[in-house]
């Protein structure tokens, strides 16, 4: 077997959590079961708001320096390689940016998202660690994402989810979202979901 170097800078603890919104995903640290239920009532209701329409109270739920990334999945006939690039992405956004696109849809004028798209989140196997900066946890999570819109588009993805989560003024706040879609090649209609 080959190995490749990482082409990322080594993972750093860091002196604010925001720090932890860019660069290298952190890895996990030390298992945190105590705080699975908490972390997974936290996640489930995130995705109620999602699949609900509830756009302003799914965009409170973020922290400001929120950022959601889909990386580029991998074909690798080696399965000790990553399945996924640690350097490209198929989608990443801010907070704002999801403002911007969440914002839209209550629209007039935003007649591609009519018929709204109904989307239903299964989330399972909530599994909270630690992370390298104070009141700041990485949630690892499988969830399966369905959408419908009319009878032509039908969208069924499964993925890995990666969360890290801050506690912030009394409550958890996403503060940065890897997804780990299964799938060779996404779809436009996959990439369209907020997972």
């Amino acid at each position: 077997m080959t190995a490749f170097p990482d082409p990322r800078p080594a993972a750093r603890t860091a002196d604010r959590p925001e720090d932890l919104a860019d660069g290298p995903f952190p890895d996990r640290g030390a298992r945190l079961p105590a705080l699975d239920p908490e972390i997974a009532a936290v996640l489930t209701e995130e995705g109620a708001a999602l699949d609900e329409g509830e756009h302003q109270l799914w965009l409170d739920m973020l922290d400001p320096a929120f950022r959601y990334e889909i990386p580029v999945p991998l074909l690798r006939e080696d399965p000790a390689l990553p399945r996924h690039s640690r350097s490209a992405v198929l989608f990443e956004a801010t907070k704002r940016v999801l403002e911007l696109k969440l914002g839209r849809a209550g629209l007039l004028q935003a007649w591609s998202d009519r018929p709204a798209t109904t989307t239903r989140h299964f989330l399972g196997a909530v599994r909270v660690f630690d992370a390298p900066a104070a009141d700041v946890v990485r949630a690892d999570a499988n969830v399966l994402v369905t959408g419908n819109r009319g009878v032509e588009h039908t969208v069924l993805v499964s993925a890995a989810r990666q969360d890290l989560l801050r506690r912030r003024h009394g409550r958890w706040l996403l503060l940065r979202r890897r997804v780990l879609l299964d799938v060779e090649v996404a779809t436009h209609e996959q990439l369209s979901v907020i997972f």
